[in-house]
C-alpha cells in the first residue's frame, strides 16, 4: 500500500510547506486510465511506485528486494529557476540475503534541481540518483545501487493490473473520504535479471509485485500506523491486506485487502473478510521497537489459514538519508492452507 502520506519526512515536509488547498483531491469518482496513471501525476502532495520481489539464482540461493519511488510535493508555485524546489524525490532500497541471514537497506534523497532525480508525466521513467524505473506498462525495467549491492531486473506482468478499494478508490480512514488514496496493483511479475553482492554479479528470477498509490490526505487523528501484507501464492492466488491500527489498539473500519484469483479475476475484501492474529513479536536492536514477527492470516470464505514468518527476523529500514523514519518491511514464508512467500510492512511501532 505504501501508504498514505508516507512517512514522516513526508508529513513534514507537504505539510509544514504548503497548504491543504494547493493540492488535488482524491475523490472516489475519479477513472484510474492506463496507461497515464502509472507516470507522474502533477498536482498531488505524495505519490509512489512500490516493488517488492522473491529472487533466486539458477542454484536456488534466494533472495528478496524491496525498491520504491516516492514524489512528495512540497508546493506547487512555479519556478523559473532550476533551484526552485517543488518535489522532494526519494528512494529506498533493500536486500534480504535468505542463506547469509543478512538484510542491507539503502535510502536516497533530492530536489531534482540538477536532473539527478525526477519522474516524468508523458512516459513511465522515475529516477532518484542511480535508482530507476522505467519502461512500459507491459515490460519494466528497474536499476537500483546502495554500497556493494546493486539490482539490474525486467518485469512483465502475468496478470492484468487490479484496482483495489472501490474501483481504485482506496478509503484509509473513518474520519474523512478525502484520507485516501488510488491504488492499483500488479500482484505477478514474472521477473529476471542480475544481482550484484560485493562485486560478484548473479543472475536472478522469480517473482515481484507493484503498487501504484497516488494521495494527497494523511493518516487519521486517531491512527497510529499500518500494517501491510502482499502474499502470492505457489498456486497462482495472490492477496493483498492491510490494516490502519488506531491508537486505542483497534483497526479502522475502512482496512481491507484485495484477492485475486488464478486467472486474474479479483474481488475486494471488507475487514470483516479477513483476520489477521499476532503470534509473536521481535524488539529492534537499533530503534527499540517493537514488531510483530509472526503472523495467522485467515480468509474464510476463500478456505485461506496462513501461518507467516519472516525469513529473516531483523529486516528494519532505518531511511535516516531520505524520510528520518523507521519501519519493517520483510521477506516471508507463507505455510499453513497453501503455501507462498510474502512481503509485509509495518509502520508506526
Amino acid at each position: 500500500m505504501k501508504r498514505i502520506l508516507i512517512f514522516g519526512l513526508l508529513f513534514f515536509l507537504s505539510l509544514r510547506v504548503a497548504s491543504a488547498g494547493e493540492f488535488r483531491e482524491i475523490t472516489k469518482g475519479y477513472s484510474l486510465t492506463f496507461p497515464r496513471d502509472f507516470y507522474y501525476k502533477e498536482g498531488y502532495r505524495v505519490q509512489w511506485w512500490y516493488f517488492t520481489g522473491h529472487l533466486f539464482t539458477p542454484e536456488g540461493r534466494e533472495f528478496g528486494y524491496e525498491l520504491t519511488f516516492f514524489v512528495a510535493g512540497v508546493q506547487r508555485r512555479a519556478y523559473k529557476s532550476r533551484f526552485g524546489v517543488r518535489d522532494i524525490y526519494i528512494s529506498h532500497f533493500a536486500i534480504s540475503d535468505v542463506k547469509g541471514d543478512s538484510y542491507s537497506s539503502f535510502d536516497k534523497a533530492d530536489s531534482g534541481a540538477y536532473g539527478f532525480a525526477g519522474a516524468e508525466s508523458d512516459r513511465l521513467k522515475v529516477w532518484v540518483d542511480g535508482n530507476e524505473l522505467e519502461g512500459t506498462i507491459i515490460r519494466m525495467h528497474l536499476r537500483a545501487q546502495g554500497g556493494d549491492k546493486a539490482l539490474d531486473l525486467k518485469l512483465v506482468p502475468v496478470k492484468p493490473v487490479v484496482l483495489n478499494g472501490d474501483n481504485g478508490y482506496s478509503r484509509k480512514s473513518e474520519e474523512s473520504p478525502e484520507i485516501a488514496s488510488w491504488y492499483f496493483s500488479y500482484t505477478d511479475l514474472k521477473t529476471e535479471g542480475s544481482l550484484t553482492l560485493g562485486g560478484k554479479t548473479l543472475p536472478v528470477n522469480g517473482k515481484s509485485w507493484f503498487d501504484r498509490e497516488i494521495s494527497s490526505g494523511k493518516m487519521g487523528k486517531s491512527e497510529r500506523g499500518w500494517d501491510w501484507f502482499s502474499i502470492q501464492l505457489d498456486d497462482g492466488r495472490d492477496v493483498m491486506l492491510y490494516v490502519m491500527r488506531n491508537k486505542d489498539g483497534t483497526f479502522d473500519p475502512y482496512s481491507s485487502g484485495t484477492f485475486v484469483y488464478r486467472n486474474g479475476e479479483y474481488r475486494h475484501l471488507n475487514l470483516a473478510d479477513f483476520s489477521i492474529t499476532v503470534l509473536a513479536h521481535y524488539t529492534s536492536k537499533e530503534t527499540g521497537a517493537e514488531y510483530p514477527s509472526q503472523w495467522r492470516v485467515r480468509v474464510p470464505s476463500e478456505k485461506l489459514d496462513l501461518h507467516i514468518t519472516p525469513l529473516i527476523e531483523d529486516q528494519e529500514f532505518i531511511a535516516s538519508s531520505s524520510t528520518g523514519n523507521y519501519y519493517w518491511e520483510g521477506d516471508c514464508a507463507v505455510t499453513g492452507s497453501a503455501t507462498g512467500r510474502a512481503y509485509v510492512e509495518l509502520t508506526g511501532y
